[in-house]
């Protein structure tokens, strides 16, 4: 492990270690989330290869953890959603350390939204249920994402075509606020508790949904040296996600998953002097 991955490793987890002390003084539930809770799991730390914390939440904390931070947000830590910046492209938040960077992408260079050193955070909402309104909610799920991010998902045919034609008739200038109203109206069906569980996040993610109590019953599992919150059913959620999930892949897929252009550990990228490439 060279110093820089040893750095950012320290330096997520002390973002982590700020969400926890969050959620436990304010009752709100967590768990270790996707890689960050593989890693647990099978290696009591990071996987070795990996470069970023992701946990994940219920709609109704995570909705609370939202507003509590903007009244009484840790000095230093800044929260990111998809409702501040029309530039950020996650239907997610991200909570980011002040006076970091890590750049990802070269557009992210003349992105206005704050380029720190984060930690991802997941909503995961309630599936409809029933054919057509489970039909309803994934086009709303779509095009919250459509809207969100601006490009569409890549796929062919006439899904592809509807895709390009959505972005063509509305104005860039609008995608914002219908990313967030078809992303609340993609959420109407959360009051259900005995539904299944489902992330909006990725256009794959809408493809799987998880036991309707996953987060009922908590754990703590250790990782870096520490315990954090994982949801007691982590074998099962893993296996949703990943099939076997204990197997390690190739040797040529153990890298880096975001493989970041720049990264500083004392500095927002504004301040940096030699940003620009």
């Amino acid at each position: 492990m060279d110093e820089t991955q040893k750095k950012l490793w320290e330096t997520e987890q002390e973002i982590l270690d700020v969400i926890h002390d969050f959620c436990k003084n304010n009752n709100l539930r967590y768990s270790l989330a996707y890689g960050t809770l593989i890693g647990a799991v099978r290696h009591q730390d990071f996987i070795p290869w990996d470069d970023d914390v992701d946990i994940m939440m219920p709609r109704e904390d995570y909705d609370r953890l939202l507003a509590l931070w903007e009244r009484s947000a840790p000095r230093g830590y800044l929260l990111q959603t998809d409702a501040m910046t029309d530039d950020y492209v996650n239907n997610f938040a991200k909570i980011r350390k002040d006076h970091s960077t890590f750049i990802q992408y070269e557009s992210e260079r003349k992105e206005k939204h704050h380029k720190g050193i984060f930690v991802d955070i997941f909503p995961l909402d309630r599936c409809a249920e029933g054919f057509l309104s489970a039909k309803i909610q994934n086009a709303l799920f779509a095009l919250n994402l459509l809207y969100n991010r601006g490009y569409t998902s890549g796929r062919g045919g006439w899904i592809g075509m509807s895709e390009k034609l959505l972005l063509k008739i509305a104005p860039k200038s609008a995608y914002r606020k219908l990313s967030v109203f078809f992303g609340r109206l993609s959420r109407s069906w959360n009051k259900n508790r005995s539904a299944e569980l489902v992330s909006p996040c990725t256009f794959y993610d809408l493809k799987r949904c998880y036991p309707a109590d996953l987060f009922d019953t908590c754990t703590e599992l250790p990782f870096h040296g520490k315990n954090y919150r994982a949801v007691q059913q982590y074998d099962t959620f893993l296996k949703t996600c990943y099939g076997d999930y204990m197997l390690l892949p190739p040797e040529e897929e153990r890298v880096w998953k975001h493989r970041p252009l720049l990264i500083d550990f004392e500095h927002n990228y504004e301040e940096l002097s030699d940003r620009q490439p």
